[in-house]
């Protein structure tokens, strides 16, 4: 956890502040009962999510007006403490130090950091970025998350489904989906390529649509009547001998044929062996499709599951398949050795008849555009092939997302309503968040859309997830308080002192509080700022820009006097 935060900026009435110490839980920066603005309350929590790897500090006004400084940090695991410095200069670095901060010589980068804060927080999920976890609910004025209606939405510019997809990883849901998003980025790679292929021309590009390839079918049965039409015509004018010789080759020609389509057959199915020799066996997707007609609600992922384990007891057949080879590869040979014997009568027949230059152009002509027609329906084929193994893959996946939203919702409100639960007396409607497809959901508190109402549905949400996931902290501005009822905001605390993971507020107005709450900011308050030098910084820009403003205006007074009296010297 965190334990300590300091810098040489930080200052109280001309000072250096003290190191700033947190503890487990509730750490609370008090601002002045009256709600005095620009003392830095907001500005501390941006300096503690920097020290988290955020970036939004850097453009705080903080060192805007105080410039490029460096702040000093340390966190605390498993009974060792780690030292660090980041410059606001350098923010993609984060120096290591010792226990008195200074420099080691050794650093990181801010996402080496980030995975480190990963690994020692127990978050190394499949697909889990550290710093959106964190950041998406460190709800800081500057860093552009607060808003009340969607809480999943906490990077600025995140659409929804990688927001939704945030959630599931911040659960650890996403191994759970892993292997399908994989199998949607495979074929996305395969229909890719196919296309990039016809637009090089390295395979026919002419890819009509279903009516050009019925329109090419009609036209392929003419072409092929015409062709038969004409061999017929030519075969008239021959002698029976040579049509004797025509009709032995025919057969020798078609034997061959028959022959050659048998060995791959063979060679098809001793590469399918040898493929089970290294690969193991796989089921293929019409297995799969086939059982799911029959059992519609099979979870697939499950057999998917069972099916690993059966690849290994498949290692154990190998001699069966090592034999299964052999005996393949013993046809195979006897069938080569029966196509070679075919081809040798063909080549003794020699030239057969005597054809017109006439049927011979015409011949190549009708077999040519027969096999255009033949290679742009393949081509259309192949194409349609490819986008439905995408969009089966997509379906697969939306599936598989949806299941799992489906449990992170329960879980989610049952954990929002238990906490909404605690903040009244009598029972109100919880905020509720529906997922209604793998890339959209909905958040509110049915029948009540006031602006209270929403921030507390945030307020919730945000520790509902602080405590049914592994998120480490949550950070949480004053302005996200402003309109809570009393009876809310004394639950919202107790909820926040009932953990020991960490939470970071800004608060003022204290004074409005119940004397038990108001205890509790006072007990858990880690920094103390107010008016009078004694801001983050230990001065107002307000009051500065006000000193800096009149010293303009009395500047200018004096330059137009000065030029007033020129003139009438003049």
């Amino acid at each position: 956890m965190l334990v300590e935060m300091w810098s040489p900026a930080f200052k109280e009435k001309g000072k250096q502040r003290p190191k700033i110490q947190f503890h487990e839980g509730l750490n609370v920066v008090l601002g002045k009962e009256d709600g005095a603005m620009s003392i830095g309350k907001s500005t501390a929590l941006l300096a503690i999510d920097y020290v988290f790897g955020g970036d939004t500090y850097i453009k705080s006004d903080g060192v805007k007006h105080e410039g490029h400084h460096t702040i000093y940090f340390a966190f605390k695991f498993d009974g060792t403490t780690y030292y660090f410095a980041r410059n606001t200069a350098e923010g993609e670095t984060v120096f290591i130090c010792d226990e008195k901060y200074e420099y080691t010589g050794e650093q990181y980068t801010k996402k080496e950091f980030t995975d480190w804060l990963k690994e020692q927080y127990h978050m190394d999920f499949p697909g889990l970025s550290f710093r959106i976890a964190v950041s998406s609910h460190f709800r800081i004025y500057g860093k552009k998350n607060i808003d009340e209606t969607n809480p999943l939405l906490g990077i600025p510019g995140q659409n929804m489904d990688k927001a939704i997809t945030a959630i599931v990883t911040l659960f650890d849901r996403y191994k759970d989906i892993e292997e399908f998003k994989d199998n949607v980025v495979e074929h996305k790679k395969k229909l890719d390529a196919y296309k990039e292929a016809r637009r090089y021309h390295f395979i026919s590009d002419l890819v009509g649509g279903q009516k050009k390839y019925e329109e090419n079918l009609a036209t392929i049965r003419g072409l092929e009547l015409e062709l038969a039409a004409l061999v017929q015509e030519a075969e008239k004018g021959s002698s029976e001998e040579e049509i004797e010789l025509n009709k032995k080759k025919a057969a020798l020609t078609n034997d061959k044929m028959s022959v050659e389509k048998v060995i791959h057959a063979k060679e098809m199915k001793l590469r399918l062996v040898n493929m089970n020799l290294e690969y193991g066996l796989y089921p293929t997707e019409a297995d799969m499709e086939a059982l799911q007609e029959f059992f519609p609600g099979v979870n697939l992922r499950k057999l998917y599951e069972i099916e690993r384990y059966h690849q290994k007891l498949a290692k154990i057949l190998d001699a069966q398949f090592s034999e299964e080879k052999a005996a393949i590869e013993a046809e195979i040979a006897v069938l080569q050795q029966r196509l070679d014997g075919i081809k040798v009568q063909i080549k003794e027949l020699g030239f057969v008849g005597s054809m017109s230059q006439e049927f011979l152009d015409r011949h190549s002509e009708l077999k040519a555009e027969i096999a255009a027609l033949k290679t742009q329906n393949q081509a259309f084929l192949t194409l349609k092939e490819l986008q439905e193994a995408k969009a089966n893959a997509d379906e697969i996946l939306k599936r598989s997302i949806e299941e799992i939203l489906y449990d992170i919702e329960n879980t989610l409100n049952s954990k929002m309503e238990e906490f909404n639960d605690l903040l009244f007396d009598e029972k109100k409607k919880p905020p509720h968040v529906q997922f209604n497809a793998y890339n959209s959901y909905k958040f509110e508190t049915p029948d009540n859309t006031g602006t209270g109402s929403n921030y507390k549905g945030l307020i919730i949400y945000d520790l509902a997830v602080l405590f049914t996931t592994a998120l480490p902290a949550i950070a949480h501005d004053s302005l996200l308080f402003g309109d809570l009822s009393k009876d809310a905001f004394d639950g919202i605390v107790r909820i926040y002192i009932s953990t020991k993971k960490q939470l970071f507020i800004a608060y003022d107005k204290q004074g409005d509080c119940r004397p038990e709450t108001r205890k509790v900011l006072e007990d858990n308050c880690v920094l103390r700022l107010s008016d009078n030098n004694c801001e983050l910084y230990g001065r107002s820009w307000d009051a500065y820009t006000k000193e800096t403003n009149q010293n303009e205006d009395e500047l200018q007074q004096t330059l137009e006097t000065t030029d007033r009296q020129e003139h009438e010297e003049v």
